[in-house]
């Protein structure tokens, strides 16, 4: 069963950012993760907007795990963390609709 991370965030420091979606573009490909979405235009319809919203998928909750815990997502997650403010990540299941 596939399952998302499900990611926003606000970029306070936009040179620093900059660091962090090579990297992580780079390494979803080891955890067969993709990119579903990344968008810093997105429109809030209820609620308030932060700037980034990203939703990965990844084909299972193990591989999705491994990939946040891997030692290269380690040393790139500061570059994000370090250049973003009220972050938001969410891993949620997929499911499909049984006839």
């Amino acid at each position: 069963m596939p399952v998302y991370f499900i990611i926003s965030y606000d970029i306070v420091d936009f040179e620093l950012f900059q660091n962090y979606p090579p990297k992580v573009a780079a390494l979803l490909q080891d955890y067969e993760g993709e990119i579903l979405v990344s968008d810093t235009e997105a429109i809030a319809i209820e609620g308030e907007k932060k700037m980034m919203h990203a939703i990965l998928k990844f084909p299972s909750k193990e591989l999705a795990m491994e990939c946040f815990n891997s030692k290269a997502y380690q040393e790139a997650k500061p570059f994000r963390q370090n250049s973003t403010k009220d972050n938001t990540v969410v891993l949620a299941q997929g499911f499909t609709l049984e006839n």
